[in-house]
């Protein structure tokens, strides 16, 4: 079964022995991948996260698992072990809904809600039910209603309300709908509970490409909050994670510093930006030009000549120029068409300058560029590796800062 809503469970570093300890509960279960800080596992077939985050969060019932079993034996077994070193929330035993169920937390705080039952009852074995207490409480239907507009495939497929007599008459006391084609369950929780929504337990939205990204992020964001490196809260305080297939493959990428690269680029981000995942590809363009390096460095860090030779074309010119040529210092060439039709500042920051052999720079939009001059006797090789933008293609790039650099040429050599 291919989930594209999965939950994420925060541990603190037994990521891997809470999926271990669950293949081995329901038995039909195995660990798909283990990395050292996210665990992922299926249990019959249905995608969990385990995510080794630290002690921060705390895993509570506000969002709990509904899980069908179908036999006696099955139940009673799935409950002995998931009680031991757990608390018990509702004795297992004969309910108006049901002929044996029960309600638990287990040793590592996990919750569970085990009927027994048939899978057609449901259509999925395990099911995320999601409470709505405290100030939350009354908010289960309009999350109902929120969760479908943004997910396809989405239909409510029956809801029970609390009657008059009972608390919070007209709430939901047990819903169940489909947000692509998956099944979930939400409730009301009338009076006073010690937990609320966090991030112990959070919905991972698998996408695929940017546009869904942008699609359920937007959406979510709306009237929610937005975290670091894909986490958000939506209006009702529950966690998601708006992940692309980009980042896991970018992450599991086997070059061990195209992996690094994007791990420090998703802890960059918020909603994440799977351009930005790669590491970005860099061009070089070089010409030799028959001065000493004294004389090249001067003409390329001069604003007088900068704005001399600062063109790719005739049509093209630099009106205005200024150099700060520091470590830290800021540069800004204005370039213009001269018929007055366009112009733009190119500008950014120094980060490092050694007069007549190397300086780099930042440019606004974050990329970065490297000049070398390399002495020969009376020549000097000018060497420009800078980082591509992602608006043109590589050949046109590549092409334009020749031109600039050829031109510098002829200037200096003139």
């Amino acid at each position: 079964m291919q989930n594209k809503i999965y939950p994420c469970l925060w541990f603190d570093g037994q990521a891997k022995a809470a999926a271990e300890f669950y293949c081995s509960v329901f038995g039909d279960g195995k660990i798909t991948t283990d990395s050292g800080m996210v665990v992922n596992f299926e249990l019959s077939g249905q995608k969990f996260m385990g995510l080794n985050g630290g002690p921060q969060f705390k895993i509570n019932p506000s969002i709990s698992f509904y899980v069908v079993c179908e036999s006696e034996a099955e139940i009673n077994s799935a409950w002995a072990q998931l009680s031991s070193g757990g608390m018990v929330m509702m004795p297992i035993g004969k309910y108006a809904w049901s002929e044996k169920y029960g309600w638990l937390q287990d040793q590592y705080g996990v919750s569970w809600q085990l009927t027994l039952g048939k899978m057609e009852d449901v259509g999925q074995k395990f099911t995320p039910l999601i409470m709505f207490a405290n100030e939350q409480n009354g908010k289960a239907e309009a999350a109902i209603n929120a969760y479908s507009s943004l997910f396809p495939e989405s239909s409510l497929v029956g809801i029970a309300r609390f009657e008059e007599g009972e608390p919070s008459p007209g709430m939901i006391k047990h819903a169940q709908f489909k947000l692509h084609g998956q099944v979930f369950m939400v409730m009301d929780a009338p009076g006073n509970h010690n937990f609320k929504f966090n991030e112990g337990l959070s919905l991972v939205v698998d996408c695929q490409g940017q546009e869904e990204v942008d699609h359920y992020w937007n959406g979510f964001t709306a009237k929610g909050e937005e975290s670091m490196c894909a986490w958000l809260k939506d209006e009702f305080g529950v966690s998601w994670q708006i992940v692309p297939r980009e980042l896991m493959f970018a992450l599991a990428d086997p070059d061990p510093d195209a992996a690094q690269y994007a791990m420090n680029a998703l802890f960059q981000m918020r909603k994440i930006e799977i351009i930005k995942l790669k590491p970005p590809t860099v061009i070089t363009v070089k010409s030799t030009v028959t001065v000493p390096v004294e004389k090249a460095w001067e003409y390329w860090t001069t604003p007088e000549h900068i704005m001399q030779w600062n063109n790719a074309s005739d049509d093209w010119h630099t009106p205005k120029a200024e150099n700060d040529l520091r470590p830290g210092g800021r540069f800004v060439y204005t370039m213009a068409a001269k018929d007055g039709s366009m112009s733009f500042d190119f500008g950014g920051n120094f980060d490092e300058v050694v007069p007549n052999e190397r300086l780099t720079y930042t440019i606004d939009d974050g990329r970065k560029v490297e000049v070398t001059f390399k002495r020969s006797d009376q020549s000097t090789e000018v060497i420009e590796a800078f980082e591509a933008e992602n608006m043109h293609s590589h050949e046109l790039q590549e092409a334009g800062w020749q031109a600039i650099l050829d031109n510098f040429k002829r200037h200096v050599e003139g």
